[in-house]
């Protein structure tokens, strides 16, 4: 029998948007609700466009949504499966949204675990876990990278991964979780031994900060940039960035050996350096592994992403300025470098790039 599940995608912005239409077009029986602070702009159907994609060849993608509202008690009631879509920094305020509603036995997850994932939920949710029945749940990495194209009615899937990596707590449950992903996403789905494998990820949280040190470091942060100048954020990565990416990596390997050392049981295998990570996610759509740099400038699933820019008025569009109020900023910082810089703190491990880039940033 197809199995149908009743879903509630919270967050509106481009994985949410992707997830939508996604999990809708491949299983066209699941019911997917949406909590969006701007519910009066999205369409009942969400579209997703593939060209130039590891998944061109599955063509257009649509998934419908059943309902759309800035409420929870709209959505939540009766989910079996709450996918939370958003930055870290509104996690915390999303599950106390979401907590008077959640059904006994609810699956609640996100689907990129950076920044502590299991700690926020644990924060929040406190009793009603083992009240209710729940399982707590994050992906290690985003099913895919994609971008809005119209709010609320279409979006481009970029970088799909070949594989998902999924933790739970209780962690007997991963298993449960791994299947009800694969089933979704259409992406066979790992288990990972524990949340800490996702927050110590060599991803975005020092990718981003990484590329805009090296970018920036000696912008005085007034003079515009002429916007056809400006490079593609991962094709048009340089070594300088490559250089500050691949410090930030060496101090996270250096908190797993610390941490090992400490804790030998501790089960941190996928903790991988970050240019075997990269590898690994998107196998067969780097042409170029020779080097980190090039591994970013070859990968197609990170094709097409701009610098966050945003324009100067007057200008009409030739002038642009780094988007201050990016995720890059609000996200990969405060709830990346600087849980990394503190758990490797715990363990004495010095981080001066790390500090470095929190200071800058």
């Amino acid at each position: 029998m197809e199995p149908k599940f009743k879903i509630a995608v919270c967050g509106g912005g481009n994985l949410a948007h992707g997830t939508v239409a996604v999990v809708g077009h491949q299983n066209p029986k699941y019911t997917i609700s949406v909590l969006s602070r701007r519910p009066e702009l999205w369409a009942p159907e969400i579209k997703a466009y593939t060209q130039k994609s590891a998944w061109e060849h599955k063509g257009e993608m649509k998934g419908k949504i059943a309902k759309c509202s800035k409420d929870a008690k709209d959505v939540v009631p009766g989910a079996q499966i709450i996918l939370i879509c958003s930055p870290a920094q509104t996690k915390v305020d999303i599950l106390k949204q979401i907590k008077p509603y959640l059904e006994n036995g609810a699956y609640v997850g996100t689907i990129f675990g950076q920044g502590g994932f299991d700690m926020q939920a644990r924060y929040v949710l406190g009793d009603d876990i083992q009240k209710k029945n729940l399982t707590v749940f994050s992906l290690q990495y985003v099913p895919f990278l994609c971008k809005v194209v119209n709010y609320g009615k279409d979006v481009n899937i970029i970088g799909p991964k070949k594989h998902l990596y999924v933790t739970a707590y209780p962690a007997d449950r991963v298993h449960e979780v791994c299947s009800l992903m694969t089933l979704a996403y259409f992406i066979p789905s790992v288990p990972m031994p524990n949340f800490l494998s996702l927050t110590l990820c060599p991803s975005n949280q020092i990718i981003h900060p990484g590329r805009v040190y090296g970018f920036f470091k000696n912008w005085d942060g007034k003079t515009p940039f002429n916007a056809k100048d400006m490079p593609l954020l991962y094709e048009g990565l340089d070594q300088v960035s490559a250089d500050e990416i691949q410090v930030l990596d060496d101090e996270i390997q250096a908190t797993k050996a610390a941490l090992l050392k400490r804790y030998p049981n501790l089960d941190l295998s996928q903790v991988m350096p970050i240019k075997d990570r990269i590898c690994s996610m998107y196998e067969g759509q780097i042409s170029d592994t020779s080097s980190l740099k090039r591994v970013f400038n070859t990968n197609i699933g990170y094709s097409r992403v701009p610098f966050p820019m945003v324009p100067i008025e007057g200008t009409n569009g030739e002038k642009v300025t780094l988007n201050l109020n990016a995720r890059f900023f609000w996200e990969d910082v405060p709830f990346g470098l600087c849980i990394l810089k503190d758990i490797a703190q715990l363990v004495g491990v010095k981080t001066p790039h790390m500090d470095k880039q929190i200071i800058f940033h």
